[in-house]
């Protein structure tokens, strides 16, 4: 396998490594110690910080409280909402909640809604590098909705002008809200601008239009999650009828009345489609509530990263990884093959995790297939520009026999083509490429030698 990497050009920027699970004796490698970032197949390593400190049966919960009489239909009091770091909530949950509040015969508030988001600290971006409008890299914090994305849609009317819109978007129910707004006076720089008001949390969005064309929609990012979720919970009243006069911040007072709870789905399902699909904005969420735990006066994600650094230095008996995020979205945070490999051969690894992995297709000279006979590969992959990671298991009847780890990255192209600042930056596709088709025949061969040989 090591030949693949050198004869591809990548032998002094690949970390590789292939491990027999059954003897924990090294099939190949090369470069095993070399440091790397690895981008999104951190969050395997989120996943079982996760698992250790909370377990797989955990759920988040969500808290809606009523401070007041219910008289005739009315509230004579407030509205309490308190979020404990759900990373999954969603329009169409609060759209339940709100229905809830209605059949229980709540037809008007005289007071206010109210949001505690004091159990975590807001985090407004995963990396301040990127640019604004990449909906993979929002805010998160003790209450998130929709994983703190707003959709934005345009449509092109006659006079060249566009009606603009942005949506909470939910399956079921839809909802606005006053404080995100949006417009096209940017004609210059970055086709989105973006700045937010710390005073009223208002998050404003300019974008270029001369490359909306006649229609279209996407995800933009959400800065405050706590703000907008109370905001779109309002709307949900308004809209069944129940007029709430202004949305504060203010900590649930003790001996208040719980009126409803939402609970999340458990972990194990949460981080099976946080890793199936690489959800930046979960896994910090999920790795910050974690590390949190540990310490009362965490503020900053690169701390909470750092903390997880710590556990996996422990966990696998090395100080060669750092980790400042819990998603892999920085070039800061790096690994190397040899800790990967001390961390594939762990059982509660390949017990727990294991099983929350993805199937990776194999690419063989008749195309994509899902298995080799009875060989299967499990794992998560990472890209950013100029990087790419793939770790997992290469399968044998569905048991995990083979460990490996291929991490490549070539830093001085990304510094050079300045890669924070482009969508596209030059080179990327094609080194892109090269890492994926390099990748494609390591596994390729992995999945040859176990069925070859049984």
């Amino acid at each position: 396998m090591s030949k693949i990497i050198k004869s591809n050009g990548f032998g002094k920027n690949t970390s590789f490594v292939a491990v027999d699970l059954r003897t924990n004796e090294i099939i190949d490698r090369l470069n095993e110690d070399l440091k790397l970032p690895i981008a999104s197949v951190t969050k395997m390593v989120t996943a079982q910080y996760v698992i250790n400190n909370l377990g797989l049966d955990f759920r988040f919960r969500t808290d809606f409280f009523v401070d007041g009489v219910i008289e005739n239909g009315v509230l004579n009091g407030d509205i309490y909402m308190k979020g404990y770091g759900d990373p999954t909530l969603t329009t169409d949950n609060l759209n339940v909640v709100a229905d809830y509040y209605k059949e229980n015969g709540i037809k008007k508030v005289t007071g206010n809604l109210f949001y505690d988001d004091t159990h975590l600290p807001n985090i407004k971006y995963i990396n301040k590098n990127q640019l604004p409008q990449y909906a993979y890299n929002p805010g998160f914090g003790a209450i998130n909705l929709n994983e703190n994305r707003i959709l934005f849609k345009w449509k092109r009317k006659e006079s060249s002008n566009y009606d603009l819109n942005l949506y909470a978007k939910g399956v079921v129910a839809n909802a606005q809200v006053p404080n995100i707004r949006i417009n096209t006076n940017n004609n210059i720089g970055n086709v989105y601008k973006y700045n937010f008001e710390e005073e009223d949390y208002t998050e404003n969005w300019s974008v270029n239009k001369r490359i909306l064309g006649r229609r279209g929609s996407r995800w933009l990012p959400v800065r405050n999650g706590a703000f907008y979720s109370v905001q779109v919970f309002r709307d949900l009243l308004f809209q069944k009828g129940i007029n709430i006069k202004q949305v504060r911040k203010r900590k649930v007072p003790s001996n208040i009345k719980l009126f409803k709870s939402h609970f999340s789905k458990k972990i194990s399902h949460i981080l099976l489609d946080t890793l199936k699909h690489s959800k930046n904005m979960i896994s910090e969420t999920l790795g910050f509530k974690i590390s949190k735990s540990k310490n009362r006066d965490l503020y900053d994600l690169d701390q909470s990263g750092v903390l997880m650094t710590k556990w996996f230095r422990g966990y696998v008996n090395s100080q060669s990884s750092l980790f400042l995020n819990h998603s892999g979205l920085t070039s800061g945070s790096f690994s190397n093959a040899a800790d990967f490999r001390k961390f594939l051969i762990k059982e509660e690894v390949k017990n727990r995790l294991f099983p929350l992995l993805k199937l990776i297709p194999i690419y063989t000279s008749k195309g994509k297939k899902r298995s080799l006979g009875n060989v299967t590969v499990k794992g998560k992959s990472g890209t950013m520009h100029y990087i790419r990671g793939m770790s997992g298991y290469i399968c044998l009847n569905k048991k995990p026999i083979i460990g490996f780890a291929i991490f490549s990255a070539d830093l001085l192209a990304r510094k050079i083509n300045h890669s924070d600042k482009f969508e596209r930056p030059k080179g990327a596709s094609a080194w892109l490429s090269r890492a994926v088709i390099q990748e494609r025949k390591i596994i390729k061969g992995l999945c040859e030698h176990v069925h070859t040989n049984h």
